[in-house]
C-alpha cells in the first residue's frame, strides 16, 4: 500500500480521495488544506487524524511516499516544489500551472529532482473509454494522416460566481481562472494525445460578454499549429446558457477517416470516400473516471509502469494554452516552447 498525503480538499480532492479508497492500492495517512474549518470537517468525516495547514509540513513527513495535489490552479507551485524537494511521488491536477513563470519553475525543479519519481498530471479525459478507443485508432493509423482537429470546453460555470472561499474571502474562479487554461487545456490535451504531435504556434481571439463577473475574458478561441503540420481549433466558453457539449465537440479529420464526438467513419480504400459513421465500441461513462487515473499513478509507483500523462506531457498541454491567452491579449501569433526531459 502506497502511503499518500493529500493537499487540497475541494471537489477534485475529495473525488480523488474516494477513488483511492475504491482502488484499494494506497493508504491516505495525512491531509492538508489552508482552511482550518474544511480540514477539521474532512478529518472527522474520513477518520484521518494527521492534519496539516502547510504543504511543506506535510511533505516533510518521512512516512509519506506520495503526494496528491488538488489545490486551485494558481496554488499548485508551492506544494509541488515542496513535494519534489522531499523526494515524493506526485499527482497534480491539471492544468500544471496558471502562468509561464510558475510552469518554468516547476519544470526546472523537476529536472533537478530524482529521476525515479513518478509525476502524473491529471488530464483525466485520457481515461474516458471513448477517448481511449479513439486514441487506439489514431495510434493504429486508422485515420491516416491527421490534418485538422477541433474540440471545445463549453461549460456553464456561472454558478462559480457564488463560490467565494469563506476562509480567504477570494473567489478563485473570478480572480484567476483563465478559461483556455483551466478548461481548454482538457480538449487540447486530447488533441495532442491523438495526433502524437506538439503545438508550435498559436493565435486566438476572445471576448467578455457572457460572464462579466470574471476578470479574464470568458469566451476564448484559439487556433493551434502542430509540428506535424496539423491545425486545431479549441474553444473555451464559461458562460453559455447550456450544458457541457457532448464529447467536447470533438472532431478529427484524417486522410483515411473522421471522428465526430463518439462516432467514427473509416475509409476501406481510396474509392471509399464517403464511409458510414458508426458508434465507437466503448463504455459510456458519466463524470470523471478518477479510479482509472488513480490506479495508473499507483501502478507506476509500485510496478514502475508508464504514466499516461507525465510531467512533460502535462506541461506541453498547459503551456500551449497559457501562450494562447497571451496571444489573445496581444493580438498576435506566438511560438510555443516544447518541454522534454
Amino acid at each position: 500500500m502506497v502511503k499518500i498525503g493529500f493537499i487540497g480538499l475541494g471537489h477534485n480532492g475529495m473525488g480523488h480521495i474516494e477513488a483511492h479508497k475504491r482502488v484499494g492500492k494506497s493508504e491516505i495517512i495525512a491531509i492538508c488544506d489552508r482552511n482550518p474549518k474544511r480540514l477539521k470537517e474532512v478529518s472527522k468525516k474520513l477518520g484521518i487524524k494527521r492534519i496539516y495547514n502547510s504543504a511543506e509540513e506535510l511533505c516533510s513527513q518521512s512516512d509519506i511516499e506520495a503526494v496528491s495535489i488538488n489545490t486551485g490552479d494558481q496554488y499548485h507551485l508551492e506544494p509541488f516544489i515542496a513535494a519534489l524537494e522531499q523526494g515524493k511521488h506526485i499527482f497534480i491536477e491539471k492544468p500544471l500551472a496558471n502562468t509561464i513563470d510558475q510552469l518554468e519553475t516547476m519544470i526546472a525543479a523537476t529536472r533537478r529532482a530524482d529521476k525515479g519519481l513518478k509525476i502524473a498530471v491529471g488530464y483525466i479525459l485520457r481515461f474516458n473509454p471513448v477517448f481511449e478507443a479513439i486514441n487506439d485508432l489514431c495510434s493504429n493509423g486508422a485515420f491516416g494522416e491527421i490534418f485538422y482537429m477541433e474540440a471545445d470546453y463549453i461549460h456553464n460555470l456561472l454558478y462559480q460566481a457564488n463560490q467565494t472561499d469563506t476562509f480567504t474571502g477570494i473567489n478563485w474562479y473570478l480572480e484567476y481562472e483563465k478559461p483556455m487554461v483551466g478548461g481548454g487545456s482538457h480538449p487540447l490535451d486530447l488533441l495532442r494525445w491523438f495526433s502524437k504531435g506538439e503545438v508550435v504556434e498559436v493565435v486566438g481571439y476572445s471576448n467578455h460578454k457572457a460572464f462579466p463577473a470574471m476578470k479574464e475574458d470568458d469566451c476564448q478561441i484559439a487556433i493551434f499549429k502542430f509540428n506535424t503540420g496539423a491545425i486545431a481549433k479549441v474553444g473555451a466558453l464559461y458562460g453559455p446558457r447550456t450544458g457541457m457539449a457532448p464529447y467536447y465537440n470533438l472532431r478529427i479529420y484524417g486522410t483515411k477517416g473522421t471522428a465526430e464526438r463518439d462516432q467514427v467513419a473509416i475509409s476501406k480504400g481510396e474509392d471509399d470516400i464517403h464511409p458510414e459513421f458508426k458508434q465507437i465500441e466503448a463504455d459510456r461513462v458519466s463524470g470523471h473516471p478518477y479510479d482509472k487515473e488513480v490506479e495508473n499513478w499507483i501502478d507506476a509507483i509500485q510496478n514502475n509502469q508508464k504514466i499516461r500523462c507525465n510531467i512533460y506531457d502535462g506541461a506541453n498541454s498547459t503551456i500551449a494554452t497559457i501562450f494562447a491567452v497571451e496571444a489573445m491579449k496581444f493580438r498576435t501569433s506566438l511560438s510555443i516552447p516544447i518541454y522534454a526531459p
